[in-house]
């Protein structure tokens, strides 16, 4: 059986007197591809930020390789091997792609070689804009580059919020694509609105709802559930 990577129990978070999350629990094994689903302002966002240490839970316990993390800070998460990305995509748009992946490598546990760097951006197939402005780039070569900062960190688990997000359909393939390789070198969780990603790549889907956990299980038992059809698909999914 496949070890706990990440074990999250009873985790909540107001934000004054809005409950953001209530009472989330949640366990990903490592090397298992774990999908997050719901609305806007379920929660998912929260959900993150509090797993990578950017806010702080009210209550609960968020354990990481089994390491306790609850309420830390992003770099000693960071160090200890858990890397996300964000909604909108985030790199440094006045410098070239090299020097974007040597921003990402000061602060990583274990930084990957310059010969795992060539390995990782030619993976990518971005090795060839190394010396070009991150911010001319396309949004979908920027997501790459995004990728290849979070890469070559060597993370043990990556989690992903919307990794599609504002790509075309033939890019949204690619990135499925790449997504699937991905999954070869770290552990995944990922955010999505994109079915057709939560369908090819995750094992486990977790449905938020308002802040609560409103079903858990394989991607075709979630995505057929009436509750979930009714709540947050509007149709069956195909």
């Amino acid at each position: 059986m496949k070890d706990v990577l990440l074990d999250v129990k009873a985790v909540s978070k107001r934000f004054g007197g809005v409950a953001a999350l209530k009472g989330i629990d949640l366990v990903q094994h490592r090397g298992e591809t774990l999908g997050m689903i719901g609305p806007n302002g379920s929660g998912k966002t929260t959900f993150v930020n509090v797993i990578s240490g950017h806010i702080k839970p009210n209550s609960g316990s968020v354990t990481f390789d089994g390491e306790a993390f609850g309420g830390s800070n992003p770099f000693r998460i960071a160090k200890a091997g858990l890397t996300r990305t964000y909604q909108a995509v985030r790199v440094f748009g006045e410098l070239s792609v090299r020097d974007n992946v040597a921003t990402a490598l000061v602060d990583a546990r274990d930084p990957a070689s310059p010969e795992s760097v060539a390995e990782i951006a030619e993976w990518l197939r971005i090795s060839h804009r190394f010396d070009t402005r991150a911010g001319s780039l396309t949004l979908m070569e920027q997501r790459q580059v995004e990728l290849l900062m979070r890469l070559v960190q060597k993370p043990k688990l990556m989690m992903l919020d919307e990794p599609v997000g504002g790509l075309s359909s033939a890019e949204v393939r690619t990135m499925i694509g790449v997504l699937s390789e991905l999954k070869g070198r770290c552990t995944i969780f990922v955010i999505e609105h994109t079915m057709k990603v939560i369908r090819e790549l995750a094992d486990k889907v977790v449905v938020l709802m308002a802040g609560e956990k409103l079903a858990e299980g394989p991607p075709a038992q979630i995505l057929s559930d009436q509750r979930v059809i009714d709540q947050y698909l509007g149709t069956a999914d195909a």
